[in-house]
């Protein structure tokens, strides 16, 4: 559980490793599916470029969001160094959304098959994901509650250090794979294969809602519940909410 790795004189972070294996594996998953999908590459290229992109500005929005009184209270702080901003966490949620937000709109500009493109790319979500929370597992950040069985940082960067905690992200990480070989194998049954999106989404927040209670870092929302504690449940609402509306239509066909 060391933050940092030493090669040389290299002291690389552990975090940034790991979203970067968590990417390759993405890439190189997408490349053997596309066999199936048969997306045009330089589609499939630029879609993961703008879904990356916009997963990042995304995901920093929503954690700017979620220290406004802060971001308030220190206004002359960061207005006289604005590149603060940049530094500090990053919401999954915001990711999520913000990716899939860049990618639906490259495909509707250029008019790229929806459908195929989230079927496609679907699976690489939880994979990538895994990665990065094996990440936040070695850096010390998403911590989890205090257990007496649990694992102590010595070199946590925001973990308290030498207290025995829950390893939650390594719990994640573990569910995100089941997750992801779970995608694989409903894929082969579902006739409509851009069903695995919602599928994922519907999955995802039921896990990510029950995980956040056993988080340790401090509170991230309001009303008892975290920040991706309520847009999990507000995921889940929309989606039931879409099936009742595809049902209500028939919706047997591709959309």
């Amino acid at each position: 559980m060391h933050p940092y790795l030493l090669i040389g004189g290299l002291k690389l972070p552990v975090y940034w490793l790991m979203s970067l294996l968590g990417l390759a594996l993405a890439a190189f998953l997408l490349r053997q599916r596309n066999r199936f999908y048969q997306l045009p590459g330089d589609d499939v290229l630029h879609i993961g470029i703008l879904a990356m992109v916009g997963a990042l500005i995304g995901a920093k929005l929503l954690y700017l969001l979620t220290i406004l009184p802060e971001l308030i209270t220190y206004a002359g702080l960061w207005l006289a160094e604005p590149m603060l901003l940049l530094s500090g966490g990053a919401v999954f949620y915001g990711g999520l959304y913000g990716g899939l937000t860049a990618a639906l709109l490259y495909c509707r500009k250029y008019r790229v098959d929806k459908a195929r493109a989230v079927a496609l790319f679907t699976p690489a979500i939880p994979l990538f994901h895994a990665c990065g929370r094996l990440g936040c597992f070695f850096s010390g950040c998403c911590w989890g509650v205090p257990w007496e069985r649990g694992l102590a940082y010595q070199e946590a960067l925001a973990a308290p250090n030498g207290v025995p905690l829950l390893p939650v992200q390594l719990i994640s990480a573990a569910l995100l794979l089941l997750l992801f070989v779970f995608l694989l194998l409903a894929e082969t049954r579902l006739s409509q294969k851009h069903l695995l999106l919602p599928l994922y989404l519907a999955l995802y927040s039921v896990g990510r809602f029950i995980l956040e209670f056993f988080r340790g870092d401090t509170l991230r929302g309001i009303f008892l519940l975290s920040t991706s504690q309520w847009i999990a449940a507000a995921t889940l609402c929309g989606l039931v909410v879409w099936w009742f509306f595809r049902r209500s239509k028939g919706g047997n066909g591709h959309e």
